[in-house]
Order: C-alpha cells, then structure tokens, then sequence
C-alpha cells in the first residue's frame, strides 16, 4: 500500500481518537511517524505484512494493550519492546522467532501471549516475571522440554505445547496449579507423572499423537476433566472409545474398570 494511503488511515484514525486499528495485509515493512500522534491507540493489528522487525516507533503507543503481528518475518524481538509496559496481550504467532530477549520480562501486565508456530528451543530467564501471564501457546516451535522458568507463572490457566519435540512431562508441572487447559499433542511423550494428579482444575487435556504405551491411569483423579484427548498414541483404542474426547469418563472407566 502507497505510503500516502496509510498516512490517511492514521490522520482519519487520529481524527475519530480511535481505540483500535487494523492494518492487515497492506504489504507494510515499516509504520510512518506519523502513528505516534494515536496516544489512545489500545489495540494494533499488524497481522500479514512484511515486518523484518519490530517497528520502533510502536514503543510511543502510551495506551497500547493488544499487539498482533502475527505472520510477518520477525526473527528476533529487540529490547525497545519492553517499553510498552501496559500491554495484556501479545501476539508474535507464525513469524520465525528464534530467541527473545530479556526486555520480555517487563510486561508485568501481560496475561496472553502467542508465541506458535516459531524456531523458539528456550525462553529467557525474565519469563518469570510475567506474574500475570494467565495464556501461553508455544506450539510447533522447537522446545525439546518444557522450559522449567514457566514453573515461576503461577497464574497460568492455559498452556500450549503441541507439535514439539518434548519427551516428558517434569515434575515441577504440579506447581502450575491453576492450569485448566493443558496440550502436549504432537510431541514424544511416552509416560504421565503422577503429579499431573494435583492439577486439579485441569478440564482440558490434550495428549494426542504421542508415544505413550499404555493408558495412564493417574487420570483417573482428574475430577473436573471435560475433554480428554488419547488418540493416536500406541496403545489399543478399546472400542474406538478414543474418540468420545468429550466424555473422559467414559474413556477413563473403559482403561481402569
């Protein structure tokens, strides 16, 4: 898009004091000076665009909450992000990150991040001070186990992890006891701990395409659990029972009877 057409996007956007601007597959590689003057901007969407790096001049957004760039061709996220320190939700999805930097740790007010489909293998140790970060995904990076920092989140309800290389579930995962939604789909798993017994809020487990050989039992104290999903792991699927993800119950009753 000619730099003449966004400069009128952001001078009618300045104009009508919006709150919220899309930007969506303009082609964009950088944003105009200009986007400074949008001092009540709360959400920007970026998603489609062109942008090797973060754009600098987002870091003078004062009111910015909800920042979406995802699918671009980000590779590295600078220090500068850090300065928006109001920010809730951050979505860096389908870009090809391959590290972040410490500056991550400054969003104190964060409670969602995206962070899929990337080149990401481990997280800064600044990670643990997202207090308030309550939604992480991190699936189909390159995570070979889970990244111990996340034990220091404990408000983290729900945690992404499919299509990974992870191997095991650690035990440490007992410490993110208000996890209701939880998925290791796609990975190398093989066992279940018998810690995963005291995520007793978990609801949604998602276990899917995993190496396990054997039903495991410890789910069977998982009392709130609304979805359970076994398939394609190694052992027999009794009666093709896998299927009713939705009635963990009846899948539990079926392997523990």
């Amino acid at each position: 898009m000619e730099s003449k057409n966004i400069n009128q996007i952001i001078q009618k956007a300045n104009q009508d004091r919006v709150t919220q601007l899309e930007l969506f597959n303009m082609a964009l590689t950088h944003l105009p000076d200009e986007i400074i003057q949008l001092t009540h901007l709360e959400e920007l969407y970026l998603e489609y665009n062109q942008f090797a790096q973060l754009p600098e001049n987002i870091k003078q957004l004062p009111s910015l909450k909800f920042l979406s760039l995802e699918y671009n061709h980000i590779k590295t996220l600078p220090n500068e992000i850090g300065s928006l320190k109001h920010l809730k939700k951050l979505n860096l999805a389908n870009n090809g990150i391959e590290s972040l930097s410490d500056s991550i740790g400054q969003f104190k007010d964060l409670e969602f991040l995206d962070l899929r489909v990337n080149e990401l293998s481990e997280l800064p140790d600044s990670f643990a001070n997202l207090k308030n970060l309550e939604i992480l995904y991190l699936g189909r990076n390159q995570f070979q186990q889970l990244p111990e920092i996340l034990s220091h989140l404990p408000q983290l309800n729900d945690l992404g992890l499919g299509g990974n290389q992870i191997s095991q579930i650690p035990q440490w995962i007992e410490k993110l006891h208000q996890l209701k939604f939880l998925s290791f789909s796609r990975n190398h798993i093989t066992n279940v701990p018998e810690v995963i017994q005291s995520l007793e809020f978990l609801e949604h487990l998602i276990l899917r395409e995993n190496k396990l050989d054997s039903f495991p039992s410890e789910l069977k104290e998982l009392k709130h659990l609304k979805l359970l999903d076994l398939r394609g792991n190694l052992f027999l699927d009794k009666d093709n029972i896998l299927k009713n993800v939705h009635s963990p119950d009846e899948i539990i009753q079926t392997y523990t009877n």
